[in-house]
């Protein structure tokens, strides 16, 4: 009896957001004459950071610092429409949302300190809160003396409004499959290898390393998305060794019926994590973002049962991969087999098939 070690990888992709028109978002912003900026959406926060990533959206977009920024999504009576934190859509289509309804505040912003400045819009950018001239930064007002300019003198409010939806795709061609447009936002990748051991005297699997590597288009909050990765990861462990999947497959027999019951990750199961976050930018995210959310939980199953495998040689084809489980197929591995023989008659050659073994007579 021996513990042993083995390693596996496994690679996915997964698609951002919904498919074929049905998921909108939403978002308002506007400027208050002080320069603060209120940013509207009715993305609700699970824990995910939307309200961070939609904040550095619009600050990096008008051209503000962030803790100018103020996000409200408190109500959904007032707020715009959002479809929903579900689908990895959060960055992709509510961040797509915000980024429009920025650009639309920073052109607005441009043409009253055009008027200030008496410069044209299109000579003008905004950095760091400053509104300045283009190759000339000593020209230039702050972004609240234009915000208090459009209010006290030009009677106007600095404000703007977004939209994203995914157009729905026409089948153009029925024999190719042909559509007008690709029927996901965006098609984010990823790999996990994993390195294990197995008791082979209790079947007991140790998940020791995850090494996993994804691509999330654009980090545009690196922390938040290493975050997402390992809690992914553990979540995936969870699935890989520990948490059936309840509640109603294939029986309700011998369901637990509390927390206490229901064995998820702790301390003693973390194993050591290693993030490598690939920038392979999409056409259509805010500044090249893709969705990770659900997929980040995905591969870790996989590449756990195939290390699984390479530790001791038996495949485990559910999950979680119990002690059980692992004991039952070493066992069956461990069962002798009756084995047919290969006869020759003149030049021909016939297979006795007897049991699941072929041997070849001497």
């Amino acid at each position: 009896m021996a513990v042993h070690r083995g390693r596996g990888v496994a690679a996915i992709e997964y698609p951002t957001g919904m498919n074929q028109n049905g998921d909108p978002s939403q978002a308002w912003i506007k400027v208050k004459p002080d320069g603060r900026v209120d940013v509207f959406s009715g993305t609700a926060d699970i824990g995910n950071g939307a309200k961070t990533i939609q904040s550095q959206i619009v600050a990096e977009t008008i051209g503000v610092p962030y803790d100018w920024v103020t996000f409200d999504n408190s109500n959904t009576d007032s707020s715009p429409v959002c479809t929903g934190t579900f689908a990895s859509r959060a960055t992709f289509v509510a961040g797509k949302a915000v980024l429009k309804a920025a650009e639309e505040v920073r052109h607005k912003l441009l043409e009253i300190a055009g008027l200030e400045m008496e410069a044209s819009a299109d000579d003008l950018e905004v950095v760091d809160g400053e509104v300045m001239v283009k190759g000339s930064p000593t020209e230039k007002l702050s972004v609240a003396d234009v915000a208090g300019a459009a209010t006290y003198g030009h009677g106007q409010l600095i404000t703007g409004t977004g939209a994203q939806l995914k157009p729905y795709a026409e089948i153009l061609d029925p024999e190719t499959g042909v559509v007008s447009s690709p029927p996901h936002s965006a098609i984010s990748y990823a790999a996990c290898a994993a390195e294990v051991e197995v008791d082979d005297e209790t079947g007991n699997v140790r998940v020791l390393k995850l090494i996993q590597a994804y691509d999330v288009g654009k980090a545009i909050n690196p922390a938040l998305v290493e975050g997402q990765i390992q809690g992914g990861a553990i979540m995936g462990l969870g699935l890989a060794v520990l948490e059936n999947a309840y509640p109603y497959y294939p029986s309700v027999e011998h369901r637990g019926y509390g927390f206490g019951s229901y064995y998820s990750p702790g301390m003693e199961d973390l194993p050591e994590l290693e993030t490598i976050i690939i920038e392979n930018p999409s056409a259509d995210g805010p500044y090249g973002a893709k969705g990770i959310g659900e997929m980040a939980n995905n591969a870790q199953p996989a590449a756990i049962a195939a290390a699984v495998h390479d530790a001791a040689g038996v495949w485990i084809t559910e999950l979680p991969i119990t002690p059980e489980l692992v004991l039952k197929a070493l066992e069956a591995k461990a069962e002798p087999r009756r084995e047919g023989k290969l006869v020759a008659f003149d030049d021909e050659i016939s297979v006795n098939t007897v049991g699941a073994g072929i041997s070849w007579m001497p």
